[in-house]
C-alpha cells in the first residue's frame, strides 16, 4: 500500500499542531481542550472551508449562547423536568433553524448546534464561578483548536508539499485525442 504525502504531511500537522495547542492550552491553563478538537474535527470535517471560517466562527459564538440561555432555562424548577426540557430543547432548536433560514442565513446550523451542545455539555458537569471567563474560555479554545491545529497544519502541508511535490505532479500532462473524448 502506498501511502501518499498528502496523508502523510497532514498526519504529521495535526499530529505536531496538538501537540502545540497542548502546550498552549497547558500554559494559559484552558482546561477546556475537548473544544478545541470539537471545533477543529467539525472545521475539518466540513471539509476545510475557509472561505466559511468567519461563518463558522458567528454560527460558534451562537451556539455558546445558546448553551447558556439553555442552561439559564433549565434552573427553572418547571422547566427542568423531563417534558418541559424536551419542549424547550425543541423549541430552541427550531428557533436555530427558523434563524439561519430567515435573518441569519450566514449562520451554519452544524456548527452552532455542535458549539450548543459543548457548552451544555461542559456546563452541566462543572461549577461556573465566573461566566464572562468561562465563555472566553471556552470561544478561545474553539479558536485555537482552529487556528493553532487547523490552519497551522494546513499551512504545514502546504509548505512540506511545495518542498517535496509528487513526482506525478511534475509530469507534463498528454493532450486528450479524438478517442478519448468520445
Amino acid at each position: 500500500m502506498k501511502i501518499s504525502k498528502k496523508v502523510w504531511f497532514d498526519a504529521i500537522g495535526v499530529g505536531l499542531f496538538t501537540l502545540v495547542y497542548s502546550l498552549i492550552m497547558g500554559g494559559l491553563s484552558l482546561w477546556m481542550g475537548s473544544a478545541a478538537f470539537v471545533a477543529v474535527s467539525y472545521f475539518f470535517g466540513a471539509g476545510f472551508p475557509k472561505d466559511k471560517l468567519w461563518n463558522i466562527l458567528l454560527s460558534f459564538a451562537l451556539g455558546i449562547l445558546w448553551g447558556l440561555i439553555a442552561f439559564r432555562l433549565l434552573q427553572i424548577p418547571s422547566i427542568a423536568p423531563l417534558w418541559p426540557s424536551a419542549i424547550m430543547f425543541g423549541l430552541l432548536t427550531f428557533v436555530v433553524l427558523f434563524l439561519q433560514g430567515t435573518i441569519l442565513k450566514f449562520t451554519i446550523v452544524p456548527a452552532w448546534l455542535i458549539a450548543w451542545g459543548t457548552t451544555m455539555l461542559i456546563i452541566t458537569n462543572i461549577t461556573v464561578h465566573n461566566w464572562s471567563l468561562f465563555v472566553v474560555q471556552l470561544y478561545g479554545s474553539m479558536l485555537l483548536g482552529i487556528f493553532v491545529i487547523g490552519y497551522a497544519s494546513d499551512f504545514f502541508k502546504q509548505i512540506m508539499l511545495r518542498l517535496f511535490p509528487d513526482k506525478e505532479q511534475d509530469k507534463p500532462v498528454d493532450a486528450v485525442t479524438e478517442d478519448e473524448q468520445d
